[in-house]
């Protein structure tokens, strides 16, 4: 497939659960991969090949195109660069966090990004480095307005990389950790609950 850097596939293992202890939601799929392109022109024109066209038509052949069993995105990914931190990681046997949010009423595309971006900047130092020694990378992905799948499930989402499950939990019981998640139900999950999506995953890398 032409012009492919990278390819992932990530299969759920749970939920994430909201900061005042209430259950999360459970995600809205069992796996979700990503193919990443380093430009624009690159990925519309891998969509386009007979190679893609092929994949598409094997879901389609599967019937996992029903709405409800699939969802597809166009995003454009933007890497939190931290001190330290090689994002997209390059180990293999990683876990992550997928947190996708639609827009609240009256929230623009702009302030969707400067959201995420601020809240990326409350996890890194004065220095530039993760102050959670746990997380080995960070990126934030937004939609691309002409992606060709219909209504989007999300308008941006985020993934932080873990070495281990293990490492993810001790992640989670920190108080910075705590504090991101408040941070993300006072800009948004307080208006709607439905409007965030979030998926603990296990990666798996396609070696290419």
């Amino acid at each position: 497939l032409k012009g492919l850097k990278w390819y992932t596939v990530c299969f759920t293992i749970d939920s994430i659960d909201y900061s005042n202890g209430s259950e999360g939601q459970n995600p809205p799929f069992d796996g979700y991969e990503e193919l990443w392109f380093s430009s624009l022109d690159e990925l519309k024109e891998a969509f386009n090949s007979n190679i893609m066209k092929d994949e598409l038509s094997d879901i389609t052949n599967n019937k996992f195109k029903d709405p409800k069993l699939f969802h597809g995105l166009w995003a454009e990914g933007n890497i939190i660069k931290m001190k330290g931190l090689i994002s997209p990681p390059k180990q293999k046997g990683c876990y992550r966090i997928f947190g996708g949010c639609k827009r609240r009423q009256g929230m623009t595309k702009k302030d969707l990004k400067d959201w995420y971006y601020q809240h990326a900047a409350r996890v890194i130092d004065e220095k530039g480095r993760m102050i959670i020694p746990e997380i080995i990378g960070y990126t934030h992905n937004f939609l691309i307005d002409e992606s060709p799948f219909g209504p989007p499930l999300v308008d941006a989402y985020c993934n932080n990389w873990w070495n281990s499950l293990a490492e993810m939990k001790k992640t989670f019981a920190s108080d910075v950790w705590k504090s991101q998640l408040e941070d993300r139900e006072d800009h948004l999950d307080a208006f709607d609950k439905s409007l965030f999506i979030g998926a603990l995953a296990e990666e798996h890398i396609i070696e290419i």
